[in-house]
């Protein structure tokens, strides 16, 4: 589950994402953490409820950089759950299921590294496709697509056109490098660009960017 995050301290507005949500707090993935005791001002935008909800939380605790135990960000703990939200919360994390991630290109190593990188950013299942005329149809309901575009420019953007034309398009990460600026162009107006050597923070940043415009909705922000 990927929620969006907005908060503000000391008049500064951030953003950033959450991947982690219990009733007691939640673990925002940040390069940028605020110190152990820093009190703050949450709107969340949950699943299955119309308004943003606001909190008040304090980081517990934090971790400046990307490590084996987990990625940077701090982890904070909720001063003023209501009842209700609390059970929400509950009963949300309760159901979820695992994001569904299907890859679209090349079988190699390469593409066995990426199924890795991917599940170790978020909770998800990864499957294989290759990437060849008519995979369109094999492609069902997913929760976010990662299309190589490198290793097939042509077949690519032609099932991401046509991927475009479905009443609900999924959501579309392109692994593209800079060899050709116009094919490159063109990819963009339908899809997330991701450079290619692909680089961890800069997947992480774009997977959850995605999800989170896909779940959510902003046209204004809230006045705390």
């Amino acid at each position: 589950m990927v929620l969006e995050v907005r908060y503000r301290n000391a008049g500064q507005f951030l953003v950033s994402y959450c991947t982690n949500l219990s009733r007691g707090g939640l673990f925002v993935s940040t390069h940028e953490p605020e110190p152990v005791g820093t009190e703050l001002v949450l709107s969340l935008r949950v699943p299955d409820r119309k308004l943003p909800v606001t909190l008040r939380a304090r980081v517990q605790w934090n971790r400046t950089e990307d490590e084996a135990d987990g990625p940077a960000g701090m982890g904070l703990s909720f001063a003023d759950v209501d009842g209700v939200l609390g059970e929400h919360i509950d009963q949300l994390v309760t159901n979820a299921e695992p994001l569904s991630i299907a890859l679209v290109g090349r079988s190699d190593h390469a593409s066995a590294h990426l199924h890795a990188l991917l599940r170790s950013l978020v909770t998800c299942q990864t499957r294989q496709l290759a990437l060849r005329p008519g995979v369109v149809q094999l492609i069902g309901q997913v929760d976010l697509l990662v299309i190589d575009v490198d290793g097939d420019p042509n077949n690519a953007l032609d099932l991401i056109l046509n991927l475009q034309q479905r009443t609900e398009k999924p959501p579309i990460l392109a692994l593209c490098g800079a060899r050709d600026p116009e094919l490159r162009a063109r990819v963009s107006r339908h899809a997330r660009i991701v450079p290619t050597p692909v680089d961890k923070r800069e997947l992480q940043l774009k997977v959850l960017e995605t999800l989170g415009q896909v779940q959510f909705v902003r046209t204004s922000i809230p006045d705390f």
